[in-house]
């Protein structure tokens, strides 16, 4: 305890494992990091230790000397990076003013929010910001990072909370598929299973699956804290898998169809289960006999017996865990994609079942986003101004209405295109689109084509150079603040404070909310920051000051019954195989088989561009942050693209060479790995660089988009590569 006493507990936020750490401080500076082995929170060993002292500590992000620290007004033109310091009081006068003006000429549509990753309550309150002051555009990726899968989720199994059943140590999954996620990467899967996790059901004999076009790390030594010691050495890869299966990038959901074809056909299913369980297991019996495993192997390059023995290895041995990520959601049958995988795991009895893998869970007893965000109690003053279809750009992407965001895409259609009419402004908060949204080179265009654009954050990056008010954002541990995020999982953490920010920086919390009391939203909105955070915490009678001393964090609580099924909270009470509330959305109702094909069409290699491109990042980063830090820099120093020996053999590449990767929409420069796993026919680039290096700046912003979701597609682009 006396250890605990001597030392400040915080969660790390660099992935979404949010570990439990202790900091020790010193004269207002973080001279120690300790792993939390005390207070039972989740504490999953780091390879890279990506929220260690190198990351934030002098050089890193907390004490960078390139930090942003005053207001900023442009003086020069936009993206000439001239700047003239301001005072808060000028630089807010001047965005409220700005805002008010757009409101009044064009209405309050004009004004757009863009947001990124949470990664406290500044997501939230800049949603409630964009309710209030009447705007229905609020702009962020959750079309090709998350809601394909949880809305997957929610039209299946009636809720957003399916997790791994866990702690592993307390039973043992007999398989785990890992898809499109990379949890020693990532910190862990949209359903929660996490690094340690699969460490545990490795050691206790399940069978392992990964599907992935890259030999993705499955275990690795720990990095020391000495710095003469080793590097971390990978112990197992997806290549020491029971199965690894390497499709086609953007053709999951023709391979998900594939094994429910064989789980169907060969009645690998429990028949009791699915007459009591299900809805549409007929129809799906139907629709897979429209389509034959020759066809899967075919389109998706993975064999049919391959097909064959994961569908029944998966199907025969319960309990089963599919972890996923995003890496299946970028594409424009994203959420299709992710309905037909987690029919998978309905038809098998996979979820809410006693012998199952997953299981639905029970949110944190505290606010919920989405009330916060659209209304809640004052439902009937905020919804004053209704977020409608009609008045929506991109209002026809049912399920993105439904989860209070717009394609990212649609931003740049709106401005250039000015359909179905033109942004004029935007409020930027931890989000650097210059380098994450798709087409680079249309998101500049459409951001020197805007009227007025305000950036909040941490440091310069490619879209504050853009900007006519930049306004410097306080980071973690330099105010007190609250971690909701990923919220499907149901946990909410306590960031407390333990350093000042450098010079005038704020919280965007306290930025948004000031702001919101400039242009007359006073009575949506708060006091000052603690006053939101109490209020955050009311349903579970807390203040935060008693939930950050004493609590720490609160944790999602599994309804997971060994003795009967819990049932569904669709509509019908079961598992929706087809489901009445997307048909009546204008959506397909059971996935598609032919839509899968199709939407491969137009992304067929040519003589051209013979090669598919598919993207990842380093473990090292988390999306496109901080790729400015020196002290990271040196660990990852170049953007990877990764081909096969004999690709590079015909192009006459080496490694290590520098190459261009080049689309219809242009050219980006990456170093090559030659690697040895790769598909020949495949190029596997990084993901998240900025400038130069930004894979952005060959991906397309134009159609098809997922009908659902607006997801573009990012994933499997005819390419060719060459010598730099």
């Amino acid at each position: 305890m006396a250890e605990k006493e001597k030392l400040r507990q915080y969660s790390c936020v660099f992935c979404v494992a949010h570990c439990s750490l202790f900091a020790k401080v010193e004269k207002g500076m973080i001279m120690e990091l300790k792993g939390d082995n005390i207070t039972g929170f989740p504490s999953h060993y780091c390879p890279k230790h990506k929220g260690s002292l190198l990351a934030i500590g002098v050089g890193g992000v907390l004490r960078n000397k390139n930090r942003l620290k005053y207001p900023l007004i442009r003086k020069g033109k936009r993206g000439e990076n001239k700047w003239e310091h301001a005072s808060w009081d000028e630089a807010l006068g001047m965005v409220a003013e700005k805002l008010l003006e757009f409101k009044e000429k064009y209405g309050p549509e004009s004004v757009a929010l863009l947001l990124n990753e949470p990664k406290g309550l500044e997501f939230a309150v800049a949603q409630r910001f964009a309710t209030a002051f009447g705007t229905p555009n609020v702009f962020s990726p959750g079309n090709y990072c998350g809601v394909p899968t949880l809305s997957a989720f929610q039209y299946t199994f009636g809720s957003q909370l399916i997790h791994a059943r866990t702690p592993i140590y307390h039973y043992a999954p007999r398989v785990v598929i890992l898809w499109g996620t990379n949890l020693l990467h990532t910190g862990g899967s949209f359903n929660k299973l996490r690094r340690r996790d699969l460490h545990f059901a490795m050691d206790r004999g399940a069978k392992v699956v990964v599907i992935d076009p890259m030999n993705i790390d499955l275990d690795v030594t720990e990095l020391s804290p000495d710095p003469t010691a080793p590097p971390p050495r990978v112990l197992k890869r997806a290549s020491d898998a029971d199965y690894w299966l390497k499709p086609r990038p953007g053709s999951d959901g023709i391979l998900a169809m594939g094994m429910i074809k064989v789980i169907v056909e060969e009645e690998l299913y429990d028949r009791d289960y699915t007459e009591k369980w299900t809805l549409g297991f007929d129809k799906l019996q139907k629709h897979v006999k429209s389509f034959t495993l020759d066809d899967v192997e075919k389109l998706t390059w993975v064999s049919v017996k391959q097909i064959q023995d994961v569908a029944g290895l998966y199907a025969k041995n319960k309990p089963g865990i599919i972890a996923w990520g995003n890496g299946l959601e970028q594409t424009s049958t994203a959420f299709q994609t992710c309905r037909a995988i987690a029919i998978l795991r309905g038809i098998t009895g996979n979820v809410n079942t006693p012998d199952g893998g997953e299981v639905e869970n029970e949110p944190a007893p505290t606010m919920r986003p989405g009330r916060f965000m659209l209304g809640g109690e004052l439902k009937e003053r905020l919804m004053e101004f209704p977020r409608s279809p009609e008045r929506t750009i991109g209002g026809g992407f049912k399920i993105a209405l439904g989860s209070a965001y717009v394609p990212t895409q649609m931003l740049v259609n709106s401005v250039l295109e000015g359909k179905p009419y033109p942004v004029k402004a935007v409020i930027a908060v931890l989000t650097n689109p210059l380098a994450s949204y798709p087409d680079t080179e249309r998101v500049r265009e459409a951001f020197m084509k805007l009227d007025f654009v305000v950036v909040a954050d941490v440091f310069h990056t490619p879209t504050t150079a853009f900007a006519d008010v930049v306004l410097p954002a306080a980071t973690f541990l330099e105010h007190d603040d609250i971690g909701y995020w990923p919220a499907w999982f149901g946990d909410v953490r306590a960031y407390p404070k333990l350093l000042d920010p450098p010079g005038e920086a704020r919280p965007d919390t306290e930025i948004i909310n000031e702001l919101a009391k400039r242009v007359g939203l006073e009575k949506f909105f708060f006091k000052n920051e603690s006053e939101i955070l109490d209020y955050w915490l009311k349903p579970a009678n807390l203040t935060y000051k008693e939930f950050a001393e004493s609590v720490g964090a609160i944790y999602a609580r599994s309804l997971y019954n060994p003795f009967k099924v819990i049932g569904y909270k669709t509509p019908s009470g079961k598992v929706e195989i087809y489901s009445q509330q997307l048909e009546e959305m204008g959506l397909s109702p059971i996935p598609r088989f032919e839509e899968f094909v199709e939407s491969l069409t137009p992304f067929e290699p040519t003589g051209e561009y013979p090669l598919l491109m598919t993207n990842g990042k380093e473990e090292l980063y988390i999306l496109t942050g901080f790729r400015n830090l020196t002290k990271l820099n040196i660990q990852v120093r170049d953007p990877i693209a990764r081909l096969s020996p004999e690709t590079a053999r015909k192009l006459e590449l080496k490694d290590g060479d520098w190459i261009y990767i080049e689309t219809k929409k242009g050219r980006v420069r990456q170093k090559l790995l030659i690697d040895p796993q790769v598909d020949p026919r495949v190029v596997l680039a990084s993901f998240g660089w900025w400038e130069e290096f930004d894979l952005n700046l060959i991906t397309d912003s134009n159609p098809p988009y997922d009908p659902a979701t607006g997801s573009p597609h990012l994933k499997g682009i005819p390419c060719k590569v060459y010598k730099a």
